[in-house]
């Protein structure tokens, strides 16, 4: 036990001199003065046969007590062959491993190392799946210390009220730890087995019809004295004038519309087959989009269905949310159903329908010689359905 010579009073009676100095406390520890008046702790000691200095912290940060005892560990590593400097790095290091570890930091990872080539729909399901039922309980978790029961009792939680949910919460989690896996942050996949888990099975469900042709008008109807937004508005009825997918509409900025010429282009990145799209717009939806235009626009990169989200646009199901809420259980993707019920029974070329709803061609010979986008009449198409639509209205 070395013989302190220094006291409290004396550390914090130190004054800047105009060079650095030091005081000694004894046993390799000292004080270290600068001219500026900053103090630090300083342990020197000697390791195979050289000298060497370990930085305890700042004082009075690190009181006279606390680097007492920290130099009492440091001399202790030393005395065991060991470098305390050495050791520190090696223990930060291990914590910084340890946070990126965890379930959320890994999960944060995956999402930037896979977000760009996913589907708007996609990424906004994946992150709001992790919001919601995976990190709550497990992102501050280290990946490796998440066993199947835990993780089961997460997902037990969750079936309860939305099994499809937790179903998909699962397939999540395990692309989490594979990803983990691959990045050398957990040896293990406990979401993999869950795969066949008895208490997660999948739960039959009727899907949502689509909107029937005789029940159009009454939606009309009930769209109008909804008091539902603009921005509502105008993407619903975007949906069912274009027969345009959910996420399609929904991501939209100005810059790919056209309402001079009666277009809207969508990239491929929020297309379901992943290449460009381009669609005629009938008068009655340039007329509903140069109200919305007032609203929300500002400049080509803003957000035609712009809303406070995160994303900046409306949310995912929002739209089907809003039609629910109208009384009308129907999905947004019914309107597919409709538009091609009405056409094949008008006697519309087939592959024109097709092209509108951006199907592929089943036959891959057919598909490879099929290269025209049937434009002009698309164009006559869509005007001709959205008119059908209008005259479907319940006169008031």
């Amino acid at each position: 036990m070395p013989n302190h010579l220094l006291s409290a009073s004396a550390c914090a009676k130190a004054k800047p001199r105009n060079a650095i100095y030091y005081l000694n406390d004894g046993g390799g520890l000292r004080l270290q003065v600068h001219s500026n008046g900053s103090k630090y702790w300083l342990f020197r000691y000697r390791l195979n046969g050289k000298e060497s200095t370990f930085s305890l912290g700042q004082y009075p940060d690190l009181s006279l007590v606390d680097a007492r005892r920290e130099t009492a560990l440091a001399r202790d590593l030393v005395a065991s062959g060991r470098n305390p400097s050495l050791d520190r790095k090696i223990a930060t290091q291990a914590r910084i491993e340890s946070d990126q570890s965890t379930f959320g930091a890994i999960a944060h990872d995956w999402i930037e190392h896979n977000h760009t080539g996913w589907a708007t729909n996609h990424l906004e399901r994946n992150q709001g799946l992790l919001r919601r039922y995976l990190l709550p309980k497990l992102g501050a978790l280290p990946a490796d210390e998440i066993t199947e029961p835990m993780l089961l009792q997460v997902l037990r939680e969750c079936y309860k009220n939305t099994p499809e949910s937790a179903r998909r919460a699962r397939q999540v989690a395990s692309q989490v730890f594979r990803f983990g896996k691959d990045s050398h942050r957990c040896k293990t996949n406990p979401a993999s087995d869950l795969a066949r888990s008895s208490l997660l099975k999948p739960v039959g469900h009727k899907p949502f019809a689509a909107l029937p042709k005789a029940e159009l008008g009454h939606f009309l109807q009930a769209l109008d004295q909804s008091g539902v937004g603009l921005v509502t508005r105008v993407a619903i009825l975007a949906a069912l004038y274009t027969g345009l997918r959910d996420y399609a509409i929904r991501g939209a900025l100005w810059g790919e519309i056209d309402l001079e010429t009666g277009t809207w282009t969508v990239p491929a990145i929020r297309m379901k087959l992943r290449r460009e799209f381009k669609t005629p717009l009938p008068d009655q939806l340039v007329n509903e989009l140069s109200q919305l235009y007032e609203l929300t626009y500002d400049g080509e990169e803003s957000v035609v269905f712009a809303s406070y989200g995160k994303d900046g646009h409306l949310a995912e199901n929002s739209l089907r949310i809003a039609m629910h809420r109208m009384g009308f259980a129907y999905t947004l993707h019914g309107f597919r159903s409709l538009m091609t019920d009405v056409l094949n029974e008008k006697g519309f070329n087939a592959d024109a329908i097709e092209r509108q709803l951006d199907h592929t061609v089943a036959n891959s010979v057919r598909r490879h010689y099929l290269r025209t986008d049937f434009w002009e009449e698309r164009v006559a198409m869509v005007q001709w359905y959205a008119d059908w639509c209008e005259s479907q209205r319940i006169p008031e």
